[in-house]
């Protein structure tokens, strides 16, 4: 059970990586287009920023995910890499409830609770004498 719960997790956590990367390149874009300026910083420079900041984001993401996804299948360092996932996810969760809606907060909270499950599911465990 804690394979199939490491596996919806690194879905989600896909999910995430590229809803953040869209968006970002995309308010990227919002910003060149209105030549919006951030505390007297040039638009270019403030909508290059933006866009990169959202494609290393997302693609941390990503690597995250694949690394999740790989551990399960594996079983190999799958509770470490839960760990880091969900210390990871816990800062998303925050993120999510303080700027972007229920809806979001819901989604990245049912992730946060996947990897929990994960974490403390010992039914795979072998038996100790």
């Amino acid at each position: 059970m804690r394979t199939l719960a490491l596996l919806i997790a690194a879905v989600g956590i896909l999910l995430e990586g590229l809803v953040i990367g869209v968006t970002l390149f995309a308010l990227g874009g919002v910003i060149d287009a209105y030549s919006m300026s951030m505390a007297g910083t040039d638009p270019s420079v403030a909508q290059a920023a933006l866009k990169v900041g959202g494609v290393v984001l997302a693609l941390f993401l990503v690597v995250l995910a694949a690394g999740l996804a790989a551990a399960a299948a594996r079983d190999r360092h799958a509770r470490k890499m839960a760990f880091v996932a969900m210390i990871i996810q816990c800062a998303v969760v925050v993120i999510a409830g303080l700027a972007l809606g229920w809806a979001v907060f819901g989604g990245t909270l049912l992730v946060l609770g996947t990897l929990l499950y994960a974490l403390l599911d010992d039914s795979q465990q072998p038996a100790t004498r």
